[in-house]
């Protein structure tokens, strides 16, 4: 899968900038249109670089582990798209 890398620190200055609202589900579609990224490819996946200060709540394909404690740690949460592995698949 082709994907989107996006850090924290990118979502909070469009926050701050006020091209993306920390109201409601963070997807693809509102990081395309406030500008974050040109075009959604297979998905997003999320790293921790960066700071985030509001409380996000994103539905994105992936996240490092990192991002996914820091957005938590603002008061979010973040949904993996992604299918789960399972140890066969791993094999």
């Amino acid at each position: 899968k082709k994907l989107n890398i996006v850090s924290l620190g990118r979502l909070q200055l469009a926050i701050d900038a006020g091209k993306l609202s920390a109201d409601g589900t963070v997807t693809v579609a509102e990081m395309v249109s406030a500008g974050i990224l040109r075009r959604a490819k297979d998905g997003v996946r999320v790293l921790a670089d960066g700071e985030l200060k509001a409380p996000l709540k994103l539905s994105v394909w992936g996240a490092s582990k990192a991002a996914v404690e820091a957005v938590e740690k603002a008061g979010g949460s973040v949904e993996i798209l992604a299918p789960a592995r399972t140890e066969a698949a791993e094999g």
